[in-house]
């Protein structure tokens, strides 16, 4: 239970900490002469992206945008390819525009750079048997004009009349540098912790290129390729080898954005040993407010060469309710 009161109280202070900080006001004008007032998310794939205070986040079809006011600072792709950064302005033609970005933002102004989704899930059985489940999965992304940051980082821990029968962490962090508008330069780090997998801990670092096959206010879908190496300790030995890395990341918001899937997909091949690791993510998520959404996820790993008595799959379910700041 105390760890319960830690976790509300961590998630609590981090939201307000996000959430108390500078407001942005920009204006976006429908074609029928209608103003709303908010904060623009940006442009991509002909949909404008734009948040409110009370309508939640809008897509509209960019033809029916008369045109787009901006506090802040934007990088701007023409349709004829061209670009510049700064805020926009009602002569500005929003049917010339491609791409829309948010630009160069200050650090103090936290909550107009990271956008950040926080799920928790906690479960838990009495009786004949009694378990304890915990889950936590966040997800952060920072993007910029010439640039894109993302990091997963994933907790699960499950124990049983006082064994633990699961503890995994799992950290990836991925920083793509925009070559131009579909391919990019790829830098990945990723840091897992299986004991119970006799994996005491592994890193990979990889660098390597991909591309974006997919960029939509609604839907992404990107794939690239790393060559890496692989840190990790096995039983009580500490080892270095090569490895590939693939990896790609699908996502589609449906139903005017109150339902979004989620499947990110990733293969470590280890090629000093001839094996690796498949590790996927499928999700949905409901929209529930602004801030708040129910989130139900299925995590697998797939392991070519397991520790003894170990299964070569391993499965999680989860359910819970994610907090986005």
């Amino acid at each position: 239970m105390n760890k319960l009161k830690f976790i509300l109280i961590f998630i609590t202070s981090i939201f307000i900490y996000f959430t108390g900080n500078t407001v942005i006001g920009d204006a976006l004008t429908i074609d029928n002469g209608d103003v709303l007032s908010g904060e623009l998310v940006g442009v991509s794939g002909k949909v404008v992206t734009f948040k409110t205070d009370y309508a939640g986040t809008l897509y509209i079809n960019q033809k029916k945008v008369d045109s787009l006011v901006t506090e802040a600072d934007f990088t701007i792709i023409f349709v004829d390819g061209s670009k510049e950064t700064r805020a926009l302005s009602s002569n500005l033609d929003v049917e010339q525009l491609d791409i829309v970005r948010r630009g160069t933002t200050s650090v103090l102004v936290i909550n107009t750079a990271w956008k950040s989704q926080l799920t928790i899930s906690l479960a838990g059985t009495s009786g004949n048997n009694e378990s304890q489940n915990f889950s936590m999965f966040s997800e952060s992304s920072l993007l910029r004009s010439k640039s894109e940051q993302l990091l997963n980082v994933s907790q699960t821990r499950e124990s049983t009349d006082a064994l633990t029968t699961t503890d995994l962490l799992d950290v990836k962090y991925n920083f793509r540098w925009l070559r131009s508008s579909k391919w990019y330069t790829n830098v990945s780090v990723d840091y897992s912790y299986d004991p119970l997998n006799e994996i005491a801990w592994r890193s990979v670092i990889g660098i390597g290129g991909g591309k974006k096959f997919i960029e939509h206010s609604l839907t992404n879908l990107s794939m690239d390729v790393a060559v890496s190496a692989v840190y990790q300790s096995l039983d009580d030995f500490e080892e270095v080898s090569p490895a590939l890395r693939v990896a790609s990341i699908y996502g589609k918001k449906m139903f005017g954005g109150r339902v979004e899937l989620i499947q990110q997909n990733r293969l470590l091949w280890i090629t000093e040993t001839n094996g690796g690791v498949i590790d996927g993510l499928f999700g949905l998520r409901f929209l529930l407010s602004n801030a708040l959404n129910l989130d139900f996820r299925n995590n697998v790993k797939f392991e070519t060469d397991p520790a003894k008595h170990s299964e070569n799959t391993n499965m999680t379910y989860s359910v819970g309710i994610g907090v986005s700041f």
